[in-house]
């Protein structure tokens, strides 16, 4: 397993040597549910609510490396804490970056938050997303105070506009094939309860949580993003793929969900977005509905 301890990164982890790339991917560690003390990662908040439950939004906040608020972002973290109890709020931690064109976000709160000792970065350039632009601020940062991300979560809702939706997965290709960070960090998006990520060509081993698999309403998705996947073989799920191509106008693998075993494998010829519900960021009670 690789440093970031959730992904195996660029190596084969087939038992013998493999013609493709092979990662291993574990949510649980991304997610904050079993000890990562030796991670090091980021968690930028993008200007859409934030319905998680307290409890998990102050571990994973408080616990990164990095705490980034994205232009409209920290108005949406400022509304967050105000909802929160005097005892809850206390002890959560200020952003390290707020970053972005600053269209979305009022004077009087960048304002606040500068005045709290927050490195406001203005980035003006049109030609990117603040999301995108977040990224590359985000690799400046780590590599000017020497440190190796090992994963990014973006709290990035998918309600709303739809072309934003599309936005953020566009940043995710980005991050990978133009290097906007280090080839070896990850970037997961999360909505709600809902954890996405691309999938490169290759063989892919993902850990399922108990709580994820047991659910009765949980649910996972395959879907091909700017090109066919020629080829998809899956094992886990309750409706397999067997060297099926994936495309729209034909078979896209959506509302899947899991046969019980703690572990999918995925082999793909091409990119596929993964997602996949994790209930318990969503606190106790709703993720047991």
């Amino acid at each position: 397993m690789s440093a970031n301890g959730s992904i195996d990164n660029r190596r084969p982890q087939c038992g013998t040597p493999c013609a493709v790339k092979c990662w291993k991917w574990n949510v649980t560690q991304v997610t904050m549910q079993q000890s990562a003390a030796a991670l090091k990662y980021a968690v930028l908040i993008l200007n859409r609510p934030i319905s998680q439950h307290h409890s998990f939004v102050k571990r994973i906040w408080n616990g990164a490396t990095v705490k980034m608020t994205v232009d409209g972002g920290t108005k949406q973290w400022d509304k967050y804490l105000n909802n929160m109890s005097e005892e809850v709020k206390k002890g959560i931690k200020l952003p390290d970056l707020i970053t972005g064109d600053f269209d979305s976000i009022t004077e009087e709160i960048l304002e606040k938050y500068k005045k709290k000792g927050c490195k406001a970065i203005h980035t003006p350039d049109q030609d990117h997303t603040d999301f995108t632009k977040a990224l590359m601020e985000l690799n400046i940062h780590s590599n000017s105070i020497g440190v190796e991300i090992d994963h990014v979560l973006v709290f990035a809702q998918s309600s709303g506009r739809l072309d934003q939706t599309l936005g953020n997965i566009q940043t995710l290709f980005l991050a990978r094939d133009k290097k906007l960070i280090n080839p070896d960090t990850k970037v997961y998006l999360l909505s709600d309860d809902a954890l996405s990520w691309l999938l490169s060509p290759g063989d892919h081993v993902i850990t399922i949580p108990e709580e994820t698999r047991s659910h009765k309403n949980s649910w996972c998705s395959l879907i091909p993003i700017g090109e066919v996947c020629q080829l998809a073989t899956t094992t886990g799920l309750k409706w397999n793929l067997d060297n099926q191509p994936l495309m729209f106008g034909d078979i896209v693998s959506t509302s899947n969900t899991f046969d019980g075993s703690d572990k999918v494998t995925v082999k793909c010829s091409n990119t596929l977005l993964w997602s996949m519900r994790i209930p318990t960021v969503m606190g106790p009670e709703k993720s047991s509905h």
